[in-house]
């Protein structure tokens, strides 16, 4: 009786062990599993935001083509800001983008940051007629504008997993790349300008910024 008894009481120690051990290691991969939950979701969260910013140009473009915008009190444009960026088009087809039509995204409190490449913010992005593109922060003005929109702060050396890179082309084309890809890069665009009585249709001539005040 004494050597059964024993031997049970053994059995269950080494069972109880085996038992926190088991949920010691259930509970490592729990947390991991949280934390890497965590992360995905920022991601997704960032990638939203950089795929909203490229939106908000694409339609600015959109609406100053379609207008014909020519002065620039007229044309369609994106203000961004660290925090939030802007979106000014002519939603009641006045001609002019104004106040009471911009539509404000904001970014407070998801751990979103946006920075310029190769400029401060806040930074101006204007489309014109034709769809080209000009960026000006008061103190730099380029055809070329980039930006960064990141998980938290904007790093020097951003990565795929905390940032993306939202790049309009002079030509007024928006792409979207991971933080660490580099773009092509883009001359000004050219043209030759075409005066009336050409056998062309008037209607399809695109005036000159000449009456613009």
């Amino acid at each position: 009786m004494v050597d059964s008894f024993q031997s049970g009481s053994h059995q269950a120690g080494v069972s109880l062990i085996e038992l926190l051990v088991v949920i010691v290691v259930i509970a490592i991969m729990a947390g991991f599993a949280l934390i890497q939950r965590g992360g995905a979701n920022e991601q997704l969260t960032r990638q939203n935001t950089a795929q909203q910013l490229k939106t908000a140009f694409e339609r600015a473009r959109f609406d100053s083509v379609k207008r014909r915008a020519e002065c620039e009190v007229n044309k369609a444009k994106v203000v961004v800001n660290t925090d939030s960026f802007a979106l000014w088009i002519d939603k009641d087809m006045n001609g002019t983008p104004e106040s009471g039509e911009v539509e404000t995204t904001n970014m407070v409190g998801q751990n979103i940051t946006i920075d310029g490449i190769s400029l401060r913010l806040p930074a101006t992005v204007s489309f014109n007629q034709r769809g080209e593109v000009t960026a000006n922060d008061g103190a730099t003005t380029t055809t070329f504008p980039g930006f960064l929109v990141c998980n938290g702060s904007c790093s020097v050396s951003p990565t795929n997993r905390d940032a993306n890179k939202v790049y309009v082309t002079p030509t007024g084309t928006v792409n979207m790349l991971g933080g660490n890809q580099v773009p092509p890069t883009f001359g000004a665009p050219g043209g030759t300008a075409i005066s009336t009585g050409l056998e062309i249709n008037d209607n399809m001539l695109l005036s000159t910024v000449a009456g613009c005040s």
